[in-house]
């Protein structure tokens, strides 16, 4: 009798089949070297089945749908997006080691968050409404860019 042990080479990264808020991660995870495999329901569906809510459920440990989730090698599963972002740049040494350098690259992660939570509303293909956009391209747009701006100079 022979047996077959299977070792994970790479991350997993669950999440829908969408860029959504796993996109920064995998950016992240690009940017710092680290192998991944992006994992998808089967059924590509949205929302996801309760039988894959309840497998996410399962992997992460938490009673949400844990995703995005990252599933490591050794095991550890990482799951809320920021912090996964967060986690995923300390292993690839991305952050900063002053705490005025981090605090300012917490802040950036968290208006940019906020800046896409606006922008989720003024999709018309989603129900929103011309005049909806409009203000978001005309006022939110040059808001939040002015405040990256200012921050980053």
């Amino acid at each position: 009798v022979t047996s077959t042990t299977i070792t994970m080479t790479a991350a997993k990264l669950h999440y829908y089949s969408a860029t959504g808020k796993a996109n920064q991660i995998r950016l992240a995870l690009a940017a710092a070297n680290i192998e991944f495999e992006d994992v998808t329901p089967s059924s590509n569906s949205f929302p996801p089945s309760e039988e894959q809510v309840l497998e996410w459920r399962n992997i992460g440990g938490n009673s949400t749908t844990n995703v995005p989730m990252l599933e490591m090698p050794d095991g550890k599963v990482y799951t809320q997006s920021s912090a996964v972002l967060k986690a995923v740049a300390r292993m690839g040494n991305l952050m900063p080691s002053s705490n005025d350098d981090l605090y300012m690259t917490d802040k950036l992660i968290a208006d940019a968050e906020d800046f896409r939570t606006k922008s989720y509303a003024t999709i018309i293909a989603w129900g929103a409404s011309k005049e909806a956009y409009e203000n978001f391209i005309n006022n939110e747009v040059p808001l939040h860019f002015g405040n990256f701006e200012r921050q980053l100079k």
